[in-house]
């Protein structure tokens, strides 16, 4: 494993570990991720902060100002103080190979080979991770039609009451863009990015959307360098994003019907990541004298949604579009 420099430890064990490296890692699975490009990462993060991250989450005021009269005083209200918690947990993975494969190897590096499958495995795990929190939002909003739809609001371990009745058989279409947009409007959502709002869909329903002529005609760009990770066009203020990881391609499937997939449509102030060991390369100590090697990535972090349905006098930011739960 050339390059790899030893950090000091004490004779019973330690670990061989590149900060170089990981950072170089790290750079390298952002266009890998498709959810976690879009997270608020808390603030103070670090060793020592326990399993638990708590970040504050700060409401709009109460009582709107206005129009003031000369004699009076200056009106005075308040806006509320909530918390949110990050349960923090261990995530990680290894590739273990013997020191002879690595000395009679004819062709390549083993760690190249190594790095390469552990950088795959890990923006898959943490990105998967990540999409979950987004994906349980309790707002859902179900495709009935090509052009109708509706919202219901669903605790994320609850069953949707439109899934045995109204089961869609319908791509999403802009119609159902257009529809989520305009309910976060409604709701006073702040924009993801002061402008546009972002759409992360499976294939099969960004299917939909991107036969759309409606799409085709509008989703042109001109400043390509801002395009996020994954993203396809953008229509009706909302930036579209292809995700092949997490998100299902075969809800709203039944037998005679296409594959419907599903998506989240959001704002701003989505889902918060608190991270206490960044992810990092790891070497294993050889053992067995040297005739056992391996490498690992390891972190230490979490996500939780920023605001939910059930914080006081707020509402969920993010949307999940589907026909199922």
């Amino acid at each position: 494993m050339a390059g790899l420099q030893y950090r000091g430890s004490d004779a019973q064990g330690g670990y061989l570990t590149n900060p170089r490296l990981s950072e170089k890692l790290r750079y390298a699975l952002v266009p890998l991720m498709k959810f976690r490009q879009f997270v608020d990462i808390k603030e103070g993060w670090g060793m020592g902060k326990g399993d638990v991250l708590t970040f504050d989450k700060v409401s709009a005021i109460d009582t709107a100002g206005g129009t003031l009269v000369e004699t009076n005083v200056m009106p005075e209200n308040q806006f509320s103080m909530g918390r949110g918690t990050i349960t923090l947990s261990e995530y990680g993975n290894s590739v273990p190979w013997t020191g002879k494969l690595q000395a009679l190897q004819q062709v390549g590096d083993i760690g190249d080979a190594v790095s390469h499958v552990l950088k795959q495995d890990m923006a898959t795990v943490l990105d998967k991770r990540c999409g979950i929190n987004f994906k349980q939002s309790w707002v859902k909003y179900i495709c009935k039609s090509s052009n109708s739809g509706n919202f219901e609001t669903r605790a994320a371990d609850a069953t949707l009451a439109s899934v045995a009745s109204n089961l869609a058989k319908f791509n999403p279409t802009v119609y159902h863009i257009q529809e989520c947009v305009d309910w976060l409007r409604r709701e006073n959502i702040p924009p993801y990015d002061g402008e546009d709002y972002v759409g992360i869909f499976s294939v099969n329903a960004l299917r939909g959307i991107y036969d759309d002529g409606a799409f085709q005609d509008a989703a042109k760009y001109g400043d390509p360098e801002r395009l996020f990770a994954g993203e396809v066009g953008r229509i009706y203020n909302c930036r579209c994003v292809r995700e092949t990881n997490y998100l299902v391609n075969t809800l709203g499937s039944s037998p005679g019907t296409n594959a419907l997939g599903e998506g989240v449509v959001f704002g701003s102030e989505t889902v918060m990541e608190g991270i206490a060991v960044p992810e990092e390369l790891r070497q294993k100590i050889p053992t067995d004298f040297g005739r056992s090697k391996g490498l690992a990535w390891y972190s230490i972090e979490g996500w939780e949604r920023v605001w939910k349905q059930s914080d006081t006098n707020q509402t969920e930011h993010i949307i999940h579009l589907t026909s199922a739960k």
